[in-house]
């Protein structure tokens, strides 16, 4: 199978893109630049030059592939009107075709939702104004299902794992960099979802071979309350597990506009891709890699 990536070369692309090569599959990744290209070459990648603030840069690319895997979706600061215009021209190049169009979307849609249980039958209006335009993505790509297009969007958890992590890990490492304490929201009695990134990887995978069309799949492996997580923040800097409760107001100030996602949560479920996909996470907790793993300052 051939198959066209965006962000080919990041924290989740990556180790997707040579999963797939080691499947089998050829790649062509998105590359916004000559360097970008030698880049993806060295990889073992063929590169197509665009980018995705320039939807008909891809135009001549789309009937030359089997699917389409879209993980560049709202960068850098939120999804936009650009990320709308790059989405409708894939649409518009895999409409009648029958080939998967996989998105990435994200948890953070649930936030501000006040059920304490959600999974992707939940409705999510009204959505949070920082998420309400990722939630009207992702029903733009649902609906082309309609369009005999195989559209799947994936809403990874918190990533992490292989040294590296997403954006509320990295924040509350940064904090606790001097002081060896983690923080956390309130009572901390918030469950944070997460998945490791060859799990997710392995999702992937299982939503191109067997996602059905117009399907929505949450991707957890693990929940861990937040209040734990800043513990495991604190051992993963050095410290001995110290924490410190903020308000909502001293995280705003402390981790930016994400603080808002955290203050609470629902359990998140992710049922979905267990039965439908055949997912099944084995990798190690977000707390091991933190606490003994490859999230520790020191690890090698």
């Amino acid at each position: 199978m051939h198959i066209f990536m965006t962000g080919p070369t990041g924290y989740i692309g990556a180790p997707l893109a040579q999963s797939l090569l080691d499947r089998g599959h050829s790649v062509t990744g998105l590359a916004r630049s000559a360097e970008a290209a030698d880049t993806l070459a060295a990889r073992g990648l063929q590169a197509h030059q665009g980018d995705t603030a320039e939807p008909e840069s891809i135009s001549d690319i789309l009937p030359q592939v089997d699917a389409v895997i879209h993980i560049a979706v709202g960068l850098p600061r939120g999804v936009t009107e650009t990320d709308f215009a790059f989405t409708d021209k894939l649409i518009q190049g895999l409409a009648g075709t029958g080939k998967p169009l996989i998105m990435t979307s994200g948890l953070g849609v649930y936030a501000g939702i006040a059920d304490a249980y959600v999974d992707e039958t939940t409705p999510l209006a009204p959505a949070i104004e920082m998420q309400a335009m990722r939630v009207k993505l992702e029903d733009r790509v649902l609906a082309a299902s309609a369009q005999d297009i195989r559209s799947i969007v994936l809403r990874p958890a918190h990533v992490y794992g292989q040294g590296g992590a997403g954006t509320l890990v990295r924040t509350l490492l940064g904090a606790a960099a001097e002081s060896k304490k983690g923080a956390f929201i309130g009572d901390g009695i918030v469950p944070v979802s997460t998945v490791h990134v060859d799990d997710l990887v392995a999702a992937y995978i299982a939503a191109l071979d067997r996602g059905r069309g117009g399907q929505l799949y949450n991707l957890v492996s693990d929940r861990v309350y937040m209040r734990d997580l800043a513990k495991a923040v604190s051992h993963a800097t050095g410290g001995n597990g110290d924490t410190v409760s903020l308000t909502a107001q001293e995280a705003q100030s402390k981790w930016g506009p994400i603080a808002a996602l955290y203050g609470a949560s629902p359990i998140i479920s992710g049922t979905r891709a267990i039965v439908e996909l055949g997912w099944k996470a084995t990798a190690p907790s977000a707390l091991y890699e933190l606490v003994h793993g490859s999230l520790r300052v020191n690890a090698a």
